[in-house]
């Protein structure tokens, strides 16, 4: 696996520092970019509330903004030192996919260009994220720092989920017609004919708060599972799991459920101790069954959905199917923006272009906008990325790598079994983190490559990350 040759950077012993300076140490070096991180990280989880309150463009694209400072003081930073782009396969593969984004752009006969700029935007802007984790990565203990952050603010979103009134956000629903528009499709109905709220805290939508508690829920047990945590402190991230699954149980999301089973089985194949398989299990099965007596056992009713095959079937294809359609009906693709992916709302009004054919999952999306050509190299992306991780995973089992290299396995693990019927890689904030953290997986790892080449001798017959080879006389 080629990686970038830089100097190697010493590891920073995160296990001897306090707890705040876990968090503080993000800030050790590139203290304004890391900071920008920081800030839109928060954003990020509060983005929907921000919408709702502050209805302005301006806070549409807050999040976006941020990251796009971060991006450019990056850039001006790294100009002549080392080149932005890395050369790696998984960066010239989101290269390569970049170009074709661009051609796509200009397709004769695709929406106005504003609308195929917007949906640029979404495809490109959250993977250059990638970049962006490489070249701020200096330590270890400066990722373990930002899972904190994760933990923490999932924690305090999902309180405030679990602290909503159902009756008041009806109540708000009759006074103001923006919000009604925007979360009409929190409701669903129950066996008994019972309209039931899905909560949805600071987000968007109850999906997207769902998914963002399964996302942190990954990083809370990664760092449950690694053996350098302390005993305290293992126990204190225990005690955040249950919080962040009242989150997906009150949230109704049954993709966050899956993302939730995907991420933990990863860990479980990488971390085969007790915590993983005795522990954690049992606070995260009383967390959900907690939350869905929260419901009155409707959310339970609606998760139990999941065991119905046809159902998930249907679920899995009605969106590609779609995408089959459009192929069919233009192999190439349509151009950018034909399936109103990434287009803001208040701008879709504005342009007056209204023939978009749409899929509910960015698969279906990608099939209608770029035809063959965009799964070929979208689908480069992901190969190039799931390989990556766990190359660096087998390669580098017994080292600090390895907690990062775990949380970003599990990340583009779910991202990819999502893909067809979400979009994992737009979501906010999952989608860019989602990208920063391979960056920072592949410094790391091209660090501590540097550091101990010996490593990258090891060869075992076994497959398993916690095999370790006999040593011998």
């Amino acid at each position: 696996m080629p990686l970038l040759s830089r100097p190697a950077v010493p590891a920073l012993d995160d296990q001897r520092l306090p707890w705040r300076q876990k968090i503080l140490v993000i800030l050790k070096s590139d203290t304004f970019i890391n900071g920008i991180m920081l800030v839109a990280i928060c954003v990020g989880f509060i983005h929907g509330w921000l919408k709702i309150t502050f209805q302005n463009p301006v806070t549409t694209f807050l999040f976006d903004g941020l990251l796009l400072i971060a991006l450019v003081f990056t850039y001006l930073k790294t100009r002549g030192q080392a080149p932005f782009f890395i050369r790696t396969p998984v960066g010239k593969a989101l290269q390569a996919f970049y170009i074709l984004c661009i051609l796509y752009l200009f397709m004769p006969g695709g929406p106005p260009l504003i609308v195929s700029l917007a949906a640029l935007r979404g495809w490109c802007f959250a993977s250059l994220m990638y970049n962006l984790g490489f070249h701020l990565t200096k330590t270890t203990a400066q990722i373990k720092g930002y899972f904190y952050v994760l933990v923490i603010l999932g924690v305090l979103t999902a309180l405030y989920g679990k602290m909503q009134d159902p009756e008041e956000i009806r109540a708000r629903m009759l006074r103001d017609p923006v919000f009604a528009e925007r979360y009409k499709g929190i409701f669903y109905e129950t066996s008994s004919k019972k309209l039931e709220i899905r909560r949805f805290s600071t987000f968007v939508s109850a999906g997207v708060f769902g998914g963002v508690m399964a996302f942190v829920s990954v990083f809370t047990t990664v760092l449950i599972t690694d053996p350098r945590e302390k005993k305290i402190e293992r126990i204190l991230l225990t005690a955040a799991l249950v919080p962040i699954c009242w989150g997906i149980a009150l949230s109704g999301a049954r993709s966050a459920l899956i993302m939730l089973g995907v991420g933990f089985a990863v860990i479980a194949w990488h971390r085969r101790k007790f915590q993983t398989f005795i522990i954690i299990p049992a606070a995260l099965l009383f967390a959900l069954h907690y939350g869905m007596e929260q419901t009155e056992g409707s959310a339970g009713e609606r998760f139990e959905t999941l065991l119905d095959k046809e159902t998930v079937l249907m679920r899995l294809l009605i969106p590609t199917r779609i995408g089959w359609e459009s192929i069919l009906d233009n192999p190439i693709g349509h151009g950018l923006g034909k399936s109103s992916y990434s287009v803001p709302f208040f701008l879709v009004g504005r342009t007056g272009y209204s023939n978009f054919k749409t899929a509910d999952g960015d698969l279906g999306a990608l099939m209608i906008e770029m035809g063959i050509l965009g799964l070929i190299f979208f689908g480069r992306v992901l190969w190039t990325a799931a390989k990556t991780v766990y190359d660096i995973l087998i390669k580098l089992r017994d080292s600090p790598i390895a907690t990062v290299g775990l949380a970003c396995a599990a990340c583009i693990a779910i991202s990819i079994m999502i893909f067809p019927i979400g979009s994992p890689f737009l979501g906010i904030p999952t989608g860019a983190l989602t990208w920063f953290f391979l960056g920072t997986l592949q410094k790391l790892a091209a660090d501590e490559i540097a550091a101990t080449p010996a490593r990258t001798g090891i060869k075992t017959d076994k497959r398993f990350l916690h095999y370790k080879p006999k040593s011998r006389p």
